[in-house]
């Protein structure tokens, strides 16, 4: 949190008159690191060692070339206040406590900056609560822009355990000026950031590859530039020595978990390596799992000579996998590969080359066929929509669930892979059907209806079986009721592939909009489409399928649906998990299916039911126009300007899905615990 902030960018946006060094020269950042007693008293003989160790992960932070500054943070004194000794009041008031510090360190630090003992700026550890103004969830404080002031450059750290280092680094971001990233006038010269640099108003899954947003290192830069930063160009002459082993070398799995969540926390059984440390605790009488969102500490072992380094599993030598090529084939089943090479680091003093895989390979595109809707969003591949967010290697994808009726016929896509979504075209082409569970067409913005046998005002309807004008009488219905679970996942139903008018419900215990059941779905290779391996999607969203589209409701109603209209291509399983206080589930599902199956080959391309392709006659500005007939359909090119329409164009973002979104919701946010009943 920052106290006093003032406005950083209005300095480097008009600050340009006063006369600048423009130099980039090292900066020696001199610490005073001080615990009060309830540090003492938590962490004992160990403390001085757990505190240099989180001040040597908050100095890799500020060597990482992403600041774009030379500054080396180094401690010059540590001071243990204890029960007996007279130090400043800490209190849950962060504000307060700040204030308090600030002045109590001023009169024990040195006159001149030339002294060995005279610190730069000082930075208090307590275990106490610490509280903003509205809420308790503040673990640090400081004033903005307060570095080489002696009364004022300081800082207050709530302890909690390992990811305290980066609180740490943050505090000491607003003690060099820099603002969260997510202010108006960082946004206004850099875009909207991500939010996984060091500044951003809460600290989850730190971007290691690049910590530093692009807003912080100009105003840094701007800030010592401008000579706010003097007292930091001498060298400290005696500098206490920080650990040079990672963390994880130091402290175990158990002493992570204890660190962060208390004596006898202990890790959390299935945990991916490396990735979110989930450790146990107790909730209302239950035991539960709970996070931080922070990975295992670097340098935890992970394995047979292999350790965690920036939240994955590594055993050295071979660099980070390329990204996935481009696929052989646009449909149909193609392959794509990612190379590695031996270059993290390149063996040299006698080293031996890295073993193991060089090239991996996986399937792709495998749907036989897209949808009209899905070769329109895909025209926009590689449209990052103008925002930092989305890379330039973005795909789209379109978008079902929460979309209001009067919006069907817009481009509504969302990036693949992410909970963003945009308005990329204020109309979808004409013959576009409105939905996937529905056989009205758009034309000209419109949701006009339409038979199932493409004509324009037919009432023809597809039967359950999927058949146009059909009675019913060709397929049976499958349905069933599952309550009986245990602990964990656990097995429902194979849904058969042709499976059509699936609709499974999981209705709340006793109405509950949380009753610790949640459906989930695996595809025909056992990967998860939904809510697996205890992550669960608290939002609706839409589940591409081969053939159809599944709707899922979301966490957040009494009765969880998950719905499709059209066959499924392949077959899924359908599981519940269940949690927390083991409430009995109450799955019903139902779906139809043929009585007979009979193998049919894909259309052909000559068919006159296969799709048809863009035209590729040179127009600059092409459309396709599809006139609905029957049995087949035809193209007429028109012209039409690609672009987006300026006051037509509405955008909206969903959050992203939390990670841990299920279950207990404590006092820390945005950590979440996740309640897990654990057999014992």
């Amino acid at each position: 949190a920052a106290s006093g902030e003032r406005d950083p960018l209005g300095t480097l946006l008009s600050g340009w008159g006063r006369a600048k060094r423009f130099a980039s020269v090292p900066r020696y950042v001199e610490t005073l690191v001080v615990a009060d007693e309830s540090m003492v008293k938590f962490h004992g003989d160990d403390l001085q060692h757990y505190l240099l160790t989180l001040m040597a992960t908050a100095a890799r932070l500020y060597k990482h070339p992403s600041i774009r500054n030379p500054i080396q943070i180094s401690v010059v004194k540590f001071l243990l206040i204890g029960q007996d000794d007279k130090g400043p009041k800490v209190t849950g008031n962060a504000a307060l406590t700040l204030r308090n510090f600030c002045a109590w360190q001023k009169k024990w630090n040195k006159v001149s900056d030339k002294h060995p003992e005279y610190w730069d700026t000082a930075i208090l550890f307590t275990k106490q609560d610490l509280c903003g103004a509205t809420t308790c969830d503040t673990l640090g404080m400081a004033d903005v822009g307060t570095m080489c002031d002696p009364k004022r450059s300081c800082s207050v750290i709530e302890d909690d355990g390992l990811p305290s280092a980066f609180t740490t680094a943050h505090e000491l971001g607003h003690v060099f000026n820099m603002p969260h990233d997510n202010v108006k006038a960082c946004e206004e010269v850099f875009g909207r950031l991500k939010t996984n640099h060091m500044m951003s108003p809460t600290l989850i899954q730190i971007d290691r590859a690049n910590p530093w947003s692009a807003c912080s290192a100009a105003i840094i830069t701007d800030f010592l530039d401008s000579g706010h930063g003097d007292c930091l160009l001498d060298q400290p002459a005696k500098p206490i020595p920080l650990p040079e082993d990672l963390p994880g070398t130091s402290y175990s799995l158990n002493q992570q978990c204890e660190l962060a969540f208390g004596v006898g926390s202990k890790p959390c059984p299935y945990m991916q390596y490396c990735a979110k440390l989930w450790c146990t605790g107790k909730a209302r009488g239950q035991i539960v799992c709970q996070t931080r969102h922070f990975p295992w500490a670097d340098g935890t072992g992970c394995g047979e000579g292999r350790f965690c380094l920036k939240g994955a599993c590594v055993d050295g030598g071979w660099a980070k996998w390329a990204p996935y090529g481009q696929c052989s084939r646009t449909c149909g089943g193609g392959v794509q590969l990612a190379k590695r090479e031996c270059t993290d680091p390149v063996p040299a003093n006698g080293g031996s080359y890295c073993e193991g895989i060089r090239v991996k390979y996986r399937s792709c595109n495998l749907e036989p066929w897209k949808s009209f809707r899905e070769e329109q969003c895909e025209a926009f591949n590689g449209y990052s929509h103008s925002t930092n967010r989305l890379t330039a290697s973005v795909s789209w994808v379109p978008k079902y669930s929460g979309v209001s009726p009067r919006d069907k016929c817009k481009l509504i896509c969302r990036a693949n892979g992410t909970g963003y979504f945009y308005v990329l075209a204020p109309k979808v082409v004409d013959g576009t059907p409105c939905s996937p569970d529905s056989t009205s067409v758009c034309v000209q913005g419109k949701c006009i209806k339409a038979g199932c046998d493409g004509k324009l005002g037919s009432k023809k309807k597809f039967d359950k079986c999927s058949v146009c004008g059909g009675d019913n009488k060709s397929c049976k219905k499958v349905s069933g009721l599952f309550t009986k679970p245990m602990h964990g996942y656990n097995f429902v139903v194979v849904i058969p592939a042709g499976a059509s008018n699936i609709d499974i419900r999981q209705r709340g215990y006793k109405g509950l909009i949380s009753d610790d059941n949640y459906l989930a779905l695996k595809n025909g290779q056992g990967k998860y489409l939904l809510n697996g391996h205890f992550i669960v999607s608290a939002v609706e969203r839409d589940l591409m399928v081969k053939g159809s589209v599944l709707r899922y409701s979301g966490t957040g109603t009494a009765v969880e649906s998950l719905q499709a209209f059209k066959p499924i291509q392949e077959p899924l399983t359908l599981e519940v998990l269940s949690v927390g206080k083991m409430t009995p589930p109450r799955v019903r599902y139902s779906f139809y299916l043929p009585k007979e199956r009979p193998s049919l080959p894909p259309p052909s391309p000559d068919s006159p039911n296969a799709r048809a392709k863009w035209d590729q006659k040179d127009l600059p500005m092409q459309r396709r126009q599809i006139i609905l007939s029957n049995p087949r359909c035809d193209e007429v090119l028109g012209l039409m300007h690609p672009g987006l329409a300026g006051d037509d164009l509405e955008t909206r973002v969903v959050q992203r899905v939390p990670a841990a979104s299920l279950g207990w919701v404590g006092r820390w946010w945005p950590y979440f615990r996740f309640l897990l009943m654990f057999m014992t």
